[in-house]
């Protein structure tokens, strides 16, 4: 919980600032999530969703953007006909680089907490995820953004197994 409180008061102190050129926004979509390393036989991806809130800090007008997150996701895999979902709150800090304004890349690092999971023995499972990440968006007027993400874990999530998360986001994005 006390994780959780210091990234809140490090978004709060962000949305605070102010920088030239702000934006704040909300985002949302659907994860393609599985796990890949050495223990990560036999598994399938698993369909959830992602949910979050950012700031965009204008560095280079026009062009280049620092813009952290705060976002709820639910990571895990397939196995036996089972789900096995890992809930993290997760703050990432993306740089981004516009192209004609309509389109843009962006990646950097990414920290997740987990908030909650439905396994069955879960003592061995990481509190904390560390991940990168890297996407592609799609900027339209008014606000809206079409987005696609890669986050790809540097974490073991079992204590006691090379198993690390693997998520593929889709979503879309609105500024305000």
């Amino acid at each position: 919980m006390k994780v959780f409180k210091t990234m809140a008061l490090a978004f709060g102190l962000m949305a605070l600032t102010t920088v030239q050129a702000q934006k704040i926004g909300i985002r949302a979509g659907v994860n393609i999530a599985t796990v890949t390393g050495k223990d990560a036989s036999g598994v399938d991806p698993l369909t959830s969703f992602y949910a979050g809130v950012f700031k965009e800090f204008s560095v280079v007008p026009q062009l280049f953007f620092i813009q952290p997150e705060l976002q709820y996701s639910i990571q895990g895999y397939k196995a036996n006909d089972t789900n096995y979902t890992l809930g993290y709150l997760n703050l990432p800090v993306m740089a981004r680089v516009y192209f004609l304004k309509t389109i843009s890349l962006e990646a950097g690092p990414q920290v997740g907490y987990k908030v909650n999971d439905n396994l069955e023995n879960n003592d061995n499972i990481n509190s904390f995820d560390t991940s990168v990440a890297g996407g592609l968006g799609f900027n339209f007027p008014l606000g809206l953004s079409l987005n696609a993400r890669y986050v790809h874990g540097l974490t073991k999530i079992d204590k006691d197994a090379d198993i690390k998360h693997q998520v593929i986001q889709l979503g879309a994005s609105f500024k305000f």
